[in-house]
């Protein structure tokens, strides 16, 4: 059976932890599907949060097929999660509204803080556990400080985040 993994995520920026991730989940899976999760609701709390523009899906999604356009192991999609409760409630209605949209998936690509709650409502699925300090970056880091933390941004978007610094006249 072909192991089909999920890394499911904001991705809110994406940044060189994540292709990380992918890269070493795509040497030991036959495929690995990018799932940006997006909800409107969430994104414009963090938007709040930390003064940091909504990013659509779209555009997200876009620069990962740009960056694995190379590796046909790894796939993109958009999961909307618009209507669901922030995590970790509405769990369950997550899971069964995420095994319908990707029933080929059987592997869940997640750090140790998710084994649990995968053992619950993925119980068929194999487990496939990164570190997500590899590479000593988080999407909020970046949020807080995009100037500082530039380089840590994917390839593909650094000239969009470039130019928002530019516009916004960060320090």
């Amino acid at each position: 059976m072909k192991k089909i993994g999920a890394f499911v995520g904001k991705f809110y920026p994406p940044h060189i932890g994540h292709l990380s991730v992918i890269d070493n989940a795509s040497k030991d899976l036959d495929e690995v599907w990018v799932i940006i999760s997006t909800n409107q609701i969430r994104n414009k709390t963090i938007k709040n949060q930390s003064n940091f523009d909504n990013l659509d899906a779209d555009l997200i999604k876009k620069w990962f097929i740009l960056h694995y356009k190379d590796n046909p192991k790894v796939k993109v999609a958009v999961f909307d999660e618009t209507g669901l409760r922030p995590y970790p409630l509405d769990r369950d209605i997550w899971a069964k509204k995420f095994m319908q949209k990707f029933p080929t998936v059987n592997v869940k690509i997640a750090d140790e803080g998710y084994r649990e709650y995968n053992k619950e409502y993925f119980p068929n699925y194999q487990f496939y556990s990164i570190d997500r300090d590899i590479i000593p970056i988080h999407s909020t880091m970046i949020r807080e400080n995009i100037k500082e933390n530039l380089d840590y941004i994917i390839p593909e978007a650094k000239d969009y985040f470039k130019k928002i610094i530019k516009e916004k006249n960060y320090e």
